[in-house]
């Protein structure tokens, strides 16, 4: 999919090109059903057409995606929840915002993070679910300097109605 994504005319005047995104996407969702295993993926390449005057810290190219797996442990009523279910999840995340190698000195640009995040999850019906992740996270900066990490908790709570 794809499109114009600037305003390339003003009152019939062209004002600059027609500058075009395209992506492309992969999705996969299977479950493995002698485990009960749900996995879910997505792969995703963006092409965007930038100006050739802005610096090469706005990236043309992109691309990214994640992995998740998640395992019912427990399946059974649980604090008068007939159908409850406790589920452990480990998701994989990789995005490159700036895909590429510098004009001046053909260094690769960096601009890329990456991240596991392990998760234990309590769905007392399908429509609910109470879910705290911890999150390791490695990102580094557009000169591709040694990557700051980040780690942490976080608790998510959502219903769907």
């Amino acid at each position: 999919m794809g499109g114009i994504y600037n305003k390339f005319q003003d009152d019939g005047l062209q004002i600059d090109d027609k500058r075009r995104l395209q992506v492309f996407a992969l999705d996969y969702n299977n479950t493995i059903s002698k485990l009960g295993t749900f996995i879910t993926a997505e792969w995703t390449w963006v092409k965007v057409d930038v100006p050739e005057t802005y610096t090469q810290q706005y990236g043309n190219r992109q691309h990214g995606g994640f992995v998740d797996i998640v395992q019912p442990v427990i399946k059974r009523k649980v604090l008068g929840w007939e159908n409850a279910v406790v589920n452990l999840a480990c998701r994989f995340e990789y995005v490159d915002w700036n895909v590429g190698y510098f004009r001046e000195n053909n260094s690769q640009i960096g601009d890329d993070l990456w991240s596991i995040m392990p998760a234990i999850s309590f769905r007392p019906n399908s429509q609910t679910v109470f879910r705290l992740n911890y999150r390791f996270q490695k990102q580094r900066d557009i000169f591709a300097n040694p990557a700051a990490t980040t780690v942490g908790f976080s608790f998510g709570i959502s219903t769907y109605f």
